[in-house]
């Protein structure tokens, strides 16, 4: 890992009071975006393997990381049993027995790490953000476009993050956006990953570090040391 990509101290702030929410951000640079190989598939069956065995559809609900989640969401107004958290969504196809989605290697890894840690995950093509991000409530009429190119109105109250001139993340997180997603000419990309005061320092330095391990086995890129921002509690 190269301190000298490391993000600098205020990419990411706070607008919120919520005491005790993180966001962990890594940075990729030089990646080579491209499909996910059949050896990847294997290991994304060893790990759907190991999230069967910790968990049921049942229980997820009232796992404690997912449940505080989704205790966030509803502080913000937001209905977590109609707008998921990305990592619940992620984890639930997996217990249902299904696949994740294949959309290339650094997406692919990313959303089986969402699942694996129950950790929201965000993707960012820092070449098309613009600024610092924020972590803000949105503004009510805002709108944010999601990946596919459907839109959103949002009501004022849902939480987001948002660079200096759109939300590049609707919830904390539910959807990235389809301005600043991952294709296949993007080649520095910013790795958000978000916590609550209920997710513990060290599950955040291990989902982190255990990322950016997956992140460097299966993508051809160069990786930042992580730096982690939270408001204090």
């Amino acid at each position: 890992m190269s301190d000298s990509l490391r993000p600098p101290p205020g990419l990411v702030k706070f607008a919120v009071d919520r005491p005790g929410l993180s966001v962990a951000a890594a940075r990729l640079h030089n990646v080579r975006v491209v499909p996910s190989t059949d050896e990847f598939a294997a290991y994304e069956r060893e790990l759907f393997a190991e999230i069967r065995r910790k968990h049921t559809l049942e229980g997820l609900a009232e796992n404690r990381i997912i449940r505080s989640f989704r205790d966030l969401y509803w502080s913000f107004g937001m209905d977590p049993t109609k707008l998921r958290v990305s990592s619940e969504a992620l984890a639930r196809r997996v217990l249902r027995g299904e696949n994740l989605w294949r959309i290339n290697n650094v997406v692919d890894v990313i959303n089986l790490a969402s699942a694996y840690h129950l950790l929201p995950i965000s993707l960012v093509d820092e070449q098309r953000m613009r600024g610092g991000l924020v972590v803000r409530t949105a503004n009510r009429g805002e709108i944010f476009t999601r990946i596919g190119g459907k839109t959103m109105t949002c009501r004022g109250r849902e939480i987001v993050v948002a660079d200096d001139e759109r939300i590049v993340c609707f919830g904390y997180a539910t959807h990235d956006s389809h301005h600043t997603r991952v294709t296949e000419d993007s080649t520095d990309i910013l790795v958000l990953v978000y916590g609550t005061p209920e997710v513990r320092a060290g599950e955040m330095s291990d989902a982190v570090g255990i990322t950016l391990d997956m992140i460097r086995r299966w993508v051809d890129c160069k990786t930042s040391s992580p730096r982690i921002y939270s408001i204090p509690q």
